[in-house]
């Protein structure tokens, strides 16, 4: 009898526990390692540079003049469950401190399907993001530097989604802080998937010898809401 109460309790235990095994843990911003911006080919090129004249003709600004650059290039399924996809990330231009227009180009089978413009500030760097929220598209960030307003600045990141063939964002995040007079600071961002996925940050500073030290424990907490937005390019 004894016996056959632990075998129930124990089976009681595992169905319990398996959601909490099968959750899938996901780094979102990792500031303290260097970010892959990703390789292009000729032919993909081509095709990205194919959309830039659409786009600012849409802007229309005058400041807006000048070479594109590059932020940022990532492969995944992102408007299309199972689509082999590529999204360039770029400059179209900086209008000022921290502020600027950037581009999106999303292109799959070597053709431009997705082509969105915003004025956001200045871009840094995009990362691939693994279907966070699992509904079988892959998430992306989007990092952006504010510039320097009297000896501070920072960096933010967009966590993004394609939601009806448009990028949105789920949220923003600080990821790093930076001062003059003190050590610069980050934060690393994790994610358990689900859902609703659940968003810890741990925040680090840096070292007299170019390390990294953690300082305090892993905290959850919610994406900032942001009304940074892309349009569709016409």
């Amino acid at each position: 009898m004894k016996t056959r109460r632990l075998f129930v309790l124990l089976l009681t235990f595992a169905l319990f526990a398996l959601p909490a095994f099968g959750q899938t843990t996901v780094v979102v911003i990792d500031p303290t390692k260097p970010v892959a911006q990703g390789t292009i080919g000729k032919m993909e090129d081509d095709t990205f540079f194919s959309a830039i004249p659409a786009a600012k003709r849409q802007i229309g600004s005058e400041m807006c003049t000048g070479e594109v650059e590059r932020s940022g290039v990532i492969r995944g399924a992102f408007s299309k469950a199972g689509a082999k996809q590529t999204i360039v990330f770029y400059q179209v231009c900086q209008t000022g401190n921290g502020l600027g227009w950037v581009g999106l180009v999303l292109i799959e089978n070597g053709k431009v399907i997705g082509n969105y413009v915003s004025e956001s500030g200045w871009s840094l760097a995009m990362a691939k993001i693994s279907d966070v929220n699992k509904n079988g598209l892959d998430e992306f960030t989007l990092s952006f530097s504010g510039g320097m307003h009297q000896g501070e600045g920072g960096v933010g990141v967009d966590l993004m989604e394609f939601s009806d063939n448009m990028p949105k964002s789920l949220g923003w995040v600080k990821a790093e802080e930076f001062k003059d007079t003190q050590a610069a600071s980050v934060w690393k961002v994790t994610a358990k998937a689900g859902k609703v996925p659940a968003f810890y940050k741990q925040k680090f500073t840096s070292t007299k010898n170019d390390t990294w030290k953690k300082v305090g424990v892993n905290t959850a907490f919610k994406l900032t809401k942001t009304t940074n937005s892309f349009a569709a390019v016409k």
